[in-house]
């Protein structure tokens, strides 16, 4: 695993201390790899979403101007 730093403000580590304190995370690493891992599936499945969507449009339009041909 790498280590990164980043300068974070006040209240995103008041945040990430209480997801600690209440037990939801280990550490404040652990809140940080979830936030990536979850950023990281968001992304995908925004990929996935935009590709499924261009092919149903492209079926559409198909569709539609085969009718006038």
């Amino acid at each position: 695993m790498t280590t990164i730093s980043a300068d974070v403000t006040k209240q995103m580590v008041k945040w990430a201390d209480e997801k600690v304190k209440k037990g939801l995370y280990k550490s404040k690493s652990e809140v940080i790899r979830e936030l990536f891992r979850e950023k990281m599936a968001q992304e995908r499945y925004s990929v996935w979403s935009e590709r499924a969507l261009e092919n149903v449009w492209k079926d559409e339009d198909d569709a539609y101007w085969a009718s006038y041909l």
